[in-house]
């Protein structure tokens, strides 16, 4: 097994509605340099780089212990910066997005372009989200690209609801950690396929099943 690699971890802390310019240029240096961040997500905390770096992707699955056959997914800038990663989108997958998003919904979608092969655990498929929250949205704009990313935790372990939370599990891993305080919802996202019709709820979380239904109809239960 390779050796965790141990890095001086930062902390910036910052408000989470109007977060200072420069630790956000900082954030996005870091992945652009091949490093890890914490940072706070409406949901939880996350753990991200950059999705084109399978170097740095390696590290979060090193350093969060999860298996490598479980995909990240994508924090996106804005919508339009999922055309970077994948071909087209299902009808039905944009109709969610302009509801619930920016929100708490990860949609699984296919047709990925190479892009997104480090991130992907060897299955055409990734999941995407635009979160309600302006840190990650800034990164990712910041850095050019989308965020890889995963709850900042140790697997098996319950996801960070906070800045201190994260950084009690991953200082040491990680280079930079954005505090903006407690994440709003305290919930994981929702995560919906789109890979079939209808499309299939895989993970419960922030937005309910009966609401998945209120605006896409049917919606399976895995």
């Amino acid at each position: 097994m390779t050796a965790m690699l141990q890095v001086d971890t930062a902390v910036g802390r910052t408000d989470g509605r109007e977060p200072d310019p420069t630790l956000i240029g900082r954030a996005a240096e870091v992945v652009k340099r091949g490093g890890l961040v914490v940072l706070p997500t409406d949901t939880v905390y996350g753990l991200a780089c950059d999705p084109g770096e399978p170097e740095a992707v390696g590290r979060i699955y090193q350093v969060k212990r999860r298996s490598r056959d479980l995909p990240l997914s994508l924090l996106l800038h804005d919508m339009a910066q999922a055309s970077l990663y994948v071909y087209d989108l299902p009808e039905m997958a944009v109709r969610a997005m302009q509801q619930f998003w920016p929100g708490a919904l990860t949609a699984i979608v296919g047709n990925c372009k190479p892009t997104t092969s480090a991130v992907c655990a060897g299955r055409d498929s990734v999941g995407l989200r635009l979160p309600a929250h302006v840190v990650p949205r800034l990164v990712a704009g910041g850095a050019g690209c989308a965020l890889a990313s995963t709850s900042a935790n140790l697997s098996g372990r319950p996801a960070a609801r906070t800045g201190e939370e994260a950084l009690g599990q991953l200082e040491g891993m990680v280079e930079l950690v954005l505090d903006a305080g407690p994440a709003h919802l305290g919930e994981e996202s929702t995560v919906v396929s789109f890979l079939t019709h209808p499309p299939q709820l895989l993970r419960a979380g922030a937005i309910s099943l009966a609401r998945l239904r209120e605006v896409l109809g049917e919606v399976q239960q895995k």
